[in-house]
């Protein structure tokens, strides 16, 4: 059984030249997730604090803040020279009178004291608004130490369907070229996304999650094209009920999830279809509970275009 364990923690922002200190709560804990000997769909529950929460303006690809605001930090991605690089941070929107509350870009190139670049900023997105900067969390995040030598990660969540596989070795993670003098545990699991996990070595594991608990939504994008969209809510709870989670809404009228077993045989346990905002069971009976265990994700598939799932936050902000 997944547990939780939230302690109400106070956090003090970074004080940076020439800007007056805030101070914010931030709902901290962690997570035990077992991982069964054979194959399990996980999904990090948690996300890391700000070093960034204010205004910020909009135009192309770049993003504004105030004069000095970024100084003292460093939000350009990876440059390793003999592997791929990854971007380090995203930035969320936090407005909630934005349409595009909860979607969030990476920051793609080195900052400045006021500004950075993004290349994926969603189409439409532009002039004025609050955001937050948080770093992002990685394959290192998923603690490869308490894990075996070969097991594995699969990574599917891409338009073009390519898949990407990262296995675990001496407390890291190399490529599906088993070149051991690269490490990638710098590969980056964006808010929502998941991953299928294969254990090679026989036995049952535990993996420990720590991070913050989200009071914001999440807009995590689904792919027609995907292989698969591995997706979970940012949510710890031991249960979540899937149908309170704006998923029928977010993948639309026709598109299903597959809700997998916890065994390790990696089976399908329920498929669960969008049908007028609501769901159907694989009876096509219309359900108002669909049960996935915190730190498990499903598999969206059979959309009709690119979409996103605007997950609610776990908590309201200030809680």
């Amino acid at each position: 059984m997944n547990k939780l364990n939230v302690t109400l923690a106070i956090l003090v922002s970074a004080v940076m030249a020439g800007n007056t200190q805030t101070v914010t709560s931030d709902i901290v804990g962690y997570q035990k997730i077992n991982l069964p000997a054979g194959g399990k769909a996980i999904a990090p529950p948690f996300i890391k604090s700000n070093v960034f929460r204010g205004s910020a303006t909009i135009s192309g690809s770049t993003v504004t803040v105030s004069t000095g605001a970024l100084s003292g930090l460093s939000l350009g991605p990876t440059a390793f020279s003999n592997r791929a690089n990854y971007p380090r941070y995203y930035a969320e929107v936090s407005d909630a009178n934005s349409p595009f509350y909860g979607y969030n870009f990476d920051i793609t190139g080195a900052n400045t004291s006021s500004t950075f670049t993004s290349a994926n900023i969603p189409v439409g997105l532009s002039g004025a608004m609050n955001i937050a900067i948080r770093p992002h969390v990685t394959l290192a995040d998923l603690n490869p130490a308490s894990l075996s030598d070969g097991d594995s990660i699969t990574m599917a969540n891409d338009p073009t369907g390519v898949q990407s596989v990262f296995y675990v070795f001496n407390g890291g993670w190399i490529g599906s070229d088993f070149n051991t003098a690269k490490d990638f545990s710098h590969v980056t699991i964006p808010p929502g996304f998941g991953l299928v996990y294969s254990g090679q070595s026989g036995a049952d594991l535990t993996l420990t999650l720590v991070g913050t608990v989200k009071n914001t939504p999440t807009a995590v994008p689904v792919y027609q094209n995907a292989y698969a969209n591995i997706v979970a809510a940012i949510n710890p709870s031991t249960s979540i009920n899937y149908s309170t989670q704006n998923i029928a809404t977010g993948i639309g009228d026709g598109a299903a999830f597959t809700k997998y077993s916890d065994d390790g045989s990696f089976t399908e346990q329920e498929v669960y279809y969008s049908s007028n905002g609501g769901l159907l069971n694989s009876a096509f009976r219309a359900v108002t509970s669909a049960p996935i265990n915190g730190g498990e994700a499903v598999n969206v598939g059979a959309l009709d275009s690119d979409r996103y799932w605007i997950i609610p936050a776990v908590v309201a902000q200030g809680q």
